[in-house]
């Protein structure tokens, strides 16, 4: 019975965190496009398509407990899927450059996650597992908040105030 109830906290807290509003980063003064070459971009967003895959993936096996399962697919978050493994080394100069240092930031903060997550997998231990896979989905929201805005309008608005 104790699992049934950490399974179902888990699906509470999942939902809850793909549904919550984003903090907002509109103080920020740095420039929030990021103007890559198009074979770059493709490879980027090949790339967040994965990691969009790997954060399904992984919501799914928490909510079957499938430990392994999450474990596996963070460290290949962590890794990265696609963007390591297939950079020339001008593209990868290209990113250096270009790249805002936000971005940066979030994206080392976003795999360093998914490297938490990993090693909550192996302690199985639930409420640990679902508390960094909140922390990873938020990594994604506050990236997407900055530059992927106008892909996700959802967050163009105005942050909403907390009501609890």
């Amino acid at each position: 019975m104790k699992f049934r109830k950490s399974g179902i906290a888990v699906l509470a807290i999942t939902i809850a965190i793909c549904i919550a509003p984003a903090p907002s980063f509109a103080g920020d003064k740095e420039k929030s496009a990021v103007d890559l070459s198009p074979e770059l971009m493709t490879l980027l967003k090949a790339e967040m398509g994965e990691l969009g895959n790997g954060i399904q993936s992984v919501a799914l096996s928490i909510a079957t407990a499938d430990w392994k399962a999450v474990n596996e697919t963070a460290k290949k978050m962590h890794a990265s899927y696609i963007m390591k493994k297939s950079l020339t080394p001008a593209q990868s100069l290209e990113l250096r450059q270009k790249l805002p240092s936000k971005f940066k930031r979030l994206d080392m903060e976003f795999h360093a996650r998914a490297k938490q997550l990993a090693q909550a997998a192996e302690s199985q231990d639930p409420e640990l597992v679902a508390f960094r896979y909140s922390r990873l989905v938020e990594g994604c929201a506050n990236c997407h908040s900055v530059f992927a805005n106008k892909r996700f309008p959802g967050f163009e608005h105005q942050p909403q105030k907390h009501q609890h």
